[in-house]
């Protein structure tokens, strides 16, 4: 072994402790051996006598966001100074957190309806922000979410920090959903604190030539990843669970209120924990050419000195560049033990991707259209599965990429009855049941709603349509698995064997399957307000934001959703089947539509989802019975079926228009 030196990160760790000790607060950034990025003090309860109106605003801001009316609130709140004779720099994280928080529910309570910021938060935030060292644009920090955001039931302050023993500081919409979500993080980065020193001991082991000590700290980091990987079971999305985390609820409600006032202005999204950094520095990751590899390395740049300075130390001494250079078989396994515990497919960013996908799935159904990370888009364009790829090939740029589907050779349960199209569509609701096709076979999955582990809504996200691509996401092999798909297996779904309509066929199934998902949304959306009179005749007065967001999402199908399903799938259907029976196109009709009369503006919102319900169900069950036709007459349905008229009554009530134009055939000479 070569003569000692003092590792940089472990300079570094001293410096920051001392440097927080001496100054008496840990704006710099929390860094410490014990508690790694957390801060070794509780988080500030309260603000100076001064700035008490911005604590006891955000004491009342969850009645005020239920309620609606945080911007009417914060219109009448003075404007604080923030500068340094009046708010000392011990109270700049919690003040950060406090404006933070209230800004974002200024902005983000009304939906579709974003606000500028009050002269109250905007002036004495961006002060804050100043003196904290951070960037001029409003953003809502990873520390100020999530870090510097809870308290102990208790009081305590020792580790382990567990979620169940915990409160979040400002909370804005007080729920589970709110709770579970942002201190389970906690919890987390409490479980990866040993993972600082750790680092440190992997790197003085490389500079002192010591393989058993590196060995020692690659197992240490291993083992820690375990457990920070278990705790992510802790966002249970089954009812009834001890930590249930509703998707639809957290779409509606708590995964808005993060997401940036800019496009192009990162918030604190989950790739904005240290901890990813940490190891990504740590592990060597290879590349960094993904959209989230991009980000992660944006959100590095915005960290508080104490924490760049931290990851940039343990650059300087890379573990994988020492094994490169040793031929120790037993380092080796322990650092690519390591790599699997963090990056692999079982890892905690395998874990991490599987659980998430199912929430994004249903919170972009529900009208989430961008994420806190840039992701956005409209139920139709399934942005899930682009965040889902993207999570996937982060993970391949870590040195795992590695994916376990389940077997297409499983076990099933024998019948003589294939399911159509028609019949797989049908089902996507409680009177018909819940099926899903995975695999060319199609599984009713109705008794298993409850039981299934990523929740029943990522189901009823997909009943009624072919889940093969998002069941192979979310799971990977194993006898239990096994057993669930040979006991809910009901037959093969079947198409019909068709050659000159195929073309047509495929495009009459695409159309169906998009209504379907279109109406699975919608469903999902609606639930938000399910035991209100937004929902059933006799049910609990909605509250405000219930209300809100109910009338937001009729508005964004019955004015946007359907009317562009109608103009964009729809009406070419239509002219496609003309084409297809090789009929030449004439002018445009004007086909009458079957509305009965408008509503009145003052219409209650009850109505208006009932309505767009009628709508959407109206042209799903002139494409059922357009793709019977095919099931029925196969290839002469070119010449039998009247599918002209089934796609081309199906764009008004999908269009909400008293008369829409298709394609009509041309006369005969």
């Amino acid at each position: 072994m070569g003569a000692h030196r003092t590792p940089p990160a472990a300079r570094v760790l001293a410096s920051a402790q001392e440097a927080s000790a001496r100054l008496g607060h840990e704006n710099l950034g929390p860094l410490s051996a014990d508690r790694g990025f957390l801060p070794t003090r509780p988080p500030l309860l309260c603000l100076p006598e001064s700035h008490a109106g911005w604590d006891e605003a955000a004491a009342r801001l969850p009645a005020l966001f239920r309620d609606l009316a945080v911007r009417e609130a914060l219109d009448r709140l003075p404007v604080l100074s923030a500068g340094p004779d009046v708010l000392p720099d011990a109270a700049l994280q919690r003040a950060a957190t406090v404006l933070g928080l209230l800004g974002h529910a200024y902005v983000h309570c009304r939906a579709p309806q974003p606000a500028g910021l009050p002269a109250s938060i905007a002036g004495p935030w961006a002060e804050v922000r100043r003196r904290l060292g951070r960037s001029p644009e409003p953003v809502l920090a990873y520390p100020d979410l999530i870090v510097h955001n809870w308290r102990s039931t208790d009081g305590r302050n020792a580790l382990p920090l567990v979620s169940d023993d915990l409160r979040l500081l400002v909370p804005v919409v007080d729920d589970e959903e709110e709770r579970v979500f942002y201190l389970t993080q906690v919890e987390i980065l409490a479980r990866c604190a040993p993972l600082v020193g750790a680092v440190v001991d992997a790197q003085a082991a490389v500079l002192d030539d010591d393989a058993e000590a590196l060995r020692d700290a690659l197992d240490t980091v291993a083992a820690v990843l375990g457990t920070a990987t278990r705790a992510l079971r802790l966002i249970d999305p089954r009812p009834g669970g001890r930590t249930h985390v509703d998707p639809v609820v957290w779409a509606k409600t708590v995964a808005p209120l993060a997401v940036p006032f800019a496009a192009g202005v990162l918030g604190p999204s989950g790739t904005a924990s240290p901890v990813f950094n940490l190891l990504d520095a740590f592990l060597g990751r290879r590349r960094h050419d993904s959209q989230l590899g991009r980000e992660i390395l944006l959100h590095r740049r915005s960290y508080p000195p104490h924490w760049r300075r931290f990851l940039d130390a343990v650059e300087e001494v890379p573990v994988p560049g020492y094994l490169a250079s040793r031929s120790r078989p037993d380092l080796v396994a322990s650092f690519e033990a390591a790599r699997e515990a963090y990056a692999g497919t079982d890892g905690f960013l395998g874990r991490h991707r599987r659980r998430v996908s199912g929430y994004l799935a249903v919170a972009f159904m529900v009208g989430r259209g961008l994420t806190i990370g840039g992701f956005a888009g409209s139920p139709r364009e399934l942005t899930w599965q682009t965040v889902d790829s993207a999570l996937t090939g982060s993970r391949g740029e870590r040195g795992s990429g590695r994916v376990v589907r389940p077997p297409v050779g499983r076990p099933v349960r024998p019948t003589g009855r294939g399911i159509s199209v028609a019949d797989l569509a049908e089902h996507n609701d409680g009177e018909h049941g819940w099926w899903v096709a995975i695999d060319g076979r199609v599984h009713d999955v109705t008794g298993f709603l409850r039981r299934h582990p990523g929740g029943p809504a990522v189901l009823r996200a997909h009943a009624g349509l072919d889940a093969t691509s998002a069941f192979g996401r979310a799971h990977t092999d194993g006898q239990g698995l096994r057993n669930v798909l040979g006991t809910t297996d009901i037959g093969p779904l079947t198409r019909p064997v068709l050659v000159r309509a195929r073309a047509l066929h495929d495009a009459w199934a695409g159309a169906l399957t998009g209504l379907v998902h279109l109406q699975n949304a919608f469903r999902l959306d609606r639930s938000f307000g399910r035991g209100t009179d937004l929902c059933v005749a006799d049910g609990d007065r909605p509250s405000a934001l219930q209300a809100d967001r109910a009338a937001d999402a009729a508005a964004r199908f019955a004015d946007e959703y359907l009317p562009q399903f109608a103009a964009d799938v729809l009406a070419p259907l239509a002219g496609l089947v003309l084409r297809e029976r090789q009929v030449p196109l004439g002018g445009i009709r004007a086909l009458p539509g079957r509305q009965g009369p408008g509503l009145r503006p003052d219409c209650p919102v009850r109505c208006r989802l009932d309505l767009v319900e009628r709508r959407i169900a109206a042209a799903k069950a002139l494409l059922v019975a357009g793709a019977r036709c095919f099931d029925t007459w196969g290839e002469a349905v070119l010449d039998r079926g009247d599918l002209w008229r089934l796609a081309a009554e199906a764009v008004p009530p999908c269009a909400g228009a008293a008369t829409v134009a298709v394609h009509r055939a041309r006369p005969a000479c």
